[in-house]
C-alpha cells in the first residue's frame, strides 16, 4: 500500500510505502550467499545449516516492519562538455534543487526524464535481534545478517515493482535501481535523501556521522524513469 505522508518537499510530494512481511517470499540461496557460503549450483546444505538458515528467517520475517518513502522529481540529465571522469564522460544531472555530476549514474539516468528517490528499512526489531545474537550465538547472528540482507533487498524489489506497475499505466518504465556508494556517487548523497524524505521524521531512520543509517538493514537508492518505446 502507499499513501501520502504530511506536507510537500521542493513542490514534490513524498509517500509512504508498506507491505506485510509475510507479502515477501525468502529466497534461501540468496541468504546463503550473504554468509559468505558459497557453493556450486548443486549446493545443498545439511541439515544443520538448513535449520539454523530457516530459524533466522522465521525471526527476521516475524521482527521486521517492512516502510519506505519515496518522492518523484522531474529531472533533466546533459552530457558535460567541460569535465571528465577518470577519463570517462560526465553528465549533469538535475531535480528539484539538487544539481550535481556523475559517469555511472549518468549512464543510468541518461535516457529519463523523471526520478524517483526511496528509502526502505526493515525497522528497527531486526537490528536488536542481530545485535542480541551476536552476543551468546556467533552463528546465529551471522545468518540474521544474511536474512536481513536478503530481505531487504527482497522488499526493494517489491517497491520497485509497485512503482513500476504505476509507472507503466503512464507509458514509462523503470531503470534499475543505483544507491549511494556505489560508482562515483559518494555516501555524502545519503543527506540529500535524508532532507529530502525526512527520513528522522517521517521513517524514525537515522544517519551518523559515518554516513552509516539505523536502522541498519536500510537502503536509500535513485530510480530513473524512461519512456518505453519497446526495447
Amino acid at each position: 500500500m502507499s499513501e501520502e505522508t504530511s506536507g510537500k518537499i521542493k513542490n514534490a510530494a513524498i509517500f509512504q510505502h508498506r507491505i506485510s512481511s509475510t507479502e515477501l517470499s525468502p529466497d534461501y540461496k540468496e541468504v546463503y550467499r550473504y554468509a559468505g557460503i558459497f557453493g556450486k549450483e548443486d549446493f545443498v546444505p545439511d541439515e544443520q545449516l538448513s535449520r539454523l538458515a530457516e530459524e533466522a528467517v522465521k525471526e527476521v520475517c516475524n521482527n521486521m516492519n517492512c516502510r519506505s518513502l519515496y518522492i518523484r522529481f522531474p529531472l533533466t540529465v546533459t552530457e558535460s562538455d567541460q569535465i571528465i571522469y577518470d577519463g570517462k564522460l560526465l553528465y549533469d544531472i538535475k531535480f528539484g534543487d539538487v544539481s550535481f555530476s556523475s559517469h555511472f549514474l549518468g549512464l543510468n539516468l541518461k535516457d529519463c526524464n523523471a526520478i524517483y528517490l526511496f528509502a526502505a528499512t526493515l525497522g528497527p526489531a531486526v537490528d536488536k535481534a542481530i545485535q542480541k545474537a551476536s552476543r551468546i550465538n556467533a552463528a546465529k547472528a551471522v545468518m540474521l545478517q544474511a536474512s536481513g540482507a536478503m530481505y531487504i533487498e527482497k522488499y526493494c524489489d517489491a517497491l520497485m515493482k509497485f512503482l513500476s506497475e504505476a509507472e507503466s499505466k503512464e507509458g514509462n518504465v523503470l531503470c534499475p535501481r543505483f544507491s549511494p556508494g556505489y560508482g562515483d556517487i559518494p555516501l555524502e548523497m545519503q543527506k540529500t535523501f535524508f532532507e529530502l524524505l525526512q527520513c528522522q521524521k517521517n521513517l524514525a531512520l537515522t544517519l551518523n556521522d559515518s554516513l552509516i543509517m539505523s536502522p541498519e538493514k536500510s537502503v536509500t537508492a535513485f530510480i530513473g524513469v524512461k519512456k518505453n518505446n519497446g526495447e
